[in-house]
């Protein structure tokens, strides 16, 4: 959404003139009723909203270990099903065997998804799926 705003003032002393229309040609101008000039100082004031969107994720691992013992992230993610982008919030804790995770809209809030359990009975998601052509 962007918001544009516009004023004329007079060149030289700088009043408001709210009834200055736009010319190109000076001596087609009403002069200032402060100072009598003719100069116009235009102002054109677009404004733009941004949204920002970002994220943070973290895994920690000991040494000596291959894969983390916990990871989280908590990002913007794009949802497929509704081409939009959307919050992720993700926790996968092999020392305590827990996975959760909650999708959610940034618009209206909603929940889209969210799921938490045992990560031991997390299985068929991510890198645990099928790939489809091995089901062939």
């Amino acid at each position: 959404m962007s918001v544009t705003a516009e004023t004329i003032v007079c060149g030289d002393c700088g009043a408001p003139l709210k009834d200055a229309l736009p010319s190109d040609d000076p001596t087609q101008r009403k002069p200032c009723a402060s100072c009598g000039s003719t100069k116009r100082n235009y102002h054109v004031f677009i404004v733009e909203s941004v949204t920002l969107r970002d994220g943070l994720g973290m895994k920690a691992k000991r040494p000596g270990e291959k894969r983390p013992h916990i990871e989280t992230k908590a990002v913007p993610d794009h949802s497929k099903s509704r081409d939009k982008l959307v919050h992720r919030e993700q926790i996968i804790d092999r020392e305590n065997d827990r996975y959760f995770e909650r999708v959610t809209d940034y618009e209206s809030g909603e929940v889209i998804h969210e799921c938490e359990e045992p990560l031991s009975q997390h299985l068929g998601h991510g890198a645990d799926k099928k790939n489809k052509k091995d089901d062939g």
